[in-house]
């Protein structure tokens, strides 16, 4: 996901042919638009682009993940948040690949995807004799900025990681809700009411330090942790 400076940073660099499709809301398309006017000329860009205006809903599925959005509030803007799931699957279990001497190779992907194979010896073995219990997949949830959780929770519920933004601390509500922003407060909440099992918070305001935006976190939701630049993170 860009902002729209590293788009065009994106765009400058990126020599290529192939199509790349940008995802926005309508508002902000057209402010892609301008700036593509403006650097390039009117309805041109240095590579084959696409621009794609968002709905609520799913936008992208690629088999191995899904992406949805739904909007969020955020001072009468044009602002989304994000879902992206993979599917449930179940595994390949290994011991008993082992013990009916099942080869590495090609031959495993047709058992996972349900079909049965013939080994070299004649033998059929079914998916189901070396798959595992159906494994709920993964969700992650990225939500910018937006003043209110008033109905995420639908859309947050059960994430295994959250990111939202939590700019302001609670002594602040007022200004939070003046500037269209949540207080670390309001996220966390949010969290432990939603069955979340890891926060991230995003977005935190200079005049704070990370502790003091963690001690009011973690007591709601004590498994937080504050962004920082080139975080990664498994889930």
């Amino acid at each position: 996901m860009l902002g729209i400076p590293g788009l065009f940073s994106t765009l400058r660099l990126r020599q290529s042919e192939d199509l790349l499709t940008v995802h926005g809301g309508p508002d902000t398309l057209a402010v892609v638009v301008r700036m593509l006017a403006g650097l390039w000329g009117e309805g041109r860009a240095p590579i084959p682009l696409r621009l794609e205006p968002l709905t609520p809903g799913r936008f992208f599925d690629a088999d191995e993940f899904i992406i949805d959005c739904f909007k969020v509030r955020h001072r009468d803007t044009d602002s989304y948040g994000f879902v992206f799931e993979t599917p449930s699957r179940r595994h390949l279990r290994a011991e008993r690949l082992a013990s009916l001497g099942v080869p590495d190779g090609p031959i495993r992907k047709e058992l996972v995807e349900g079909r049965s194979i013939t080994l070299a010896d004649g033998r059929t073995v079914a998916s189901e004799d070396v798959l595992g219990p159906l494994e709920p997949g993964k969700k992650l949830v990225i939500i910018g900025d937006t003043e209110s959780t008033d109905e995420l929770a639908e859309h947050v519920r059960g994430a295994d990681l959250l990111v939202i933004e939590a700019t302001f601390l609670e002594k602040d509500t007022a200004m939070a809700r003046d500037y269209g922003h949540l207080t670390a407060a309001q996220a966390s909440s949010l969290a432990a009411t939603s069955d979340v099992k890891q926060l991230i918070l995003t977005h935190i305001s200079g005049r704070y330090a990370d502790e003091e935006v963690l001690a009011e976190t973690v007591r709601a939701f004590p498994n937080s942790r504050i962004a920082a630049d080139l975080d990664v993170i498994t889930i």
